[in-house]
């Protein structure tokens, strides 16, 4: 069975990193996502790219400008749909991890919903 909505994030030694998985997961446990493993998809892993090839989006939620999951998916072949970027779509303050809030993380949560229903920012 395909997937509605695919989230690919970077968790990172950052607070923006950091939030990426954590606005992914609630957004997947609300049942709106699923997320899987980026590591397997640099590695090449079949499965991984068989459940990108089914999904009906590809949300990329990356943290910073560096765009690690964004670069990694698109160099697998698998440009996203919808490519998130929190510092610069949200304007979240990179910093470490502690640094991280709620206030931040329900807006990226929000971005994310936004994403997977078609209204995000395409693919950049």
């Amino acid at each position: 069975m395909a997937e509605r909505a695919l989230l690919v994030c970077f968790g990172g030694m950052s607070n923006v990193g950091t939030l990426t998985g954590l606005a992914a997961l609630e957004v997947a446990r609300a049942g709106e996502g699923t997320i899987f493993c980026l590591a397997s998809l640099a590695n090449g892993d079949p499965a991984v790219q068989q459940r990108l090839r089914e999904a009906e989006r590809t949300v990329v939620v990356d943290g910073c400008p560096l765009a690690c999951a964004r670069r990694i998916a698109e160099r697998a072949g698998f440009p996203p749909h919808v490519a998130l970027v929190l510092t610069h779509d949200l304007g979240i303050k990179k910093g470490p991890p502690p640094a991280l809030t709620e206030e931040d993380r329900e807006r990226a949560v929000e971005a994310i919903r936004a994403a997977v229903r078609g209204r995000g920012r395409a693919g950049e």
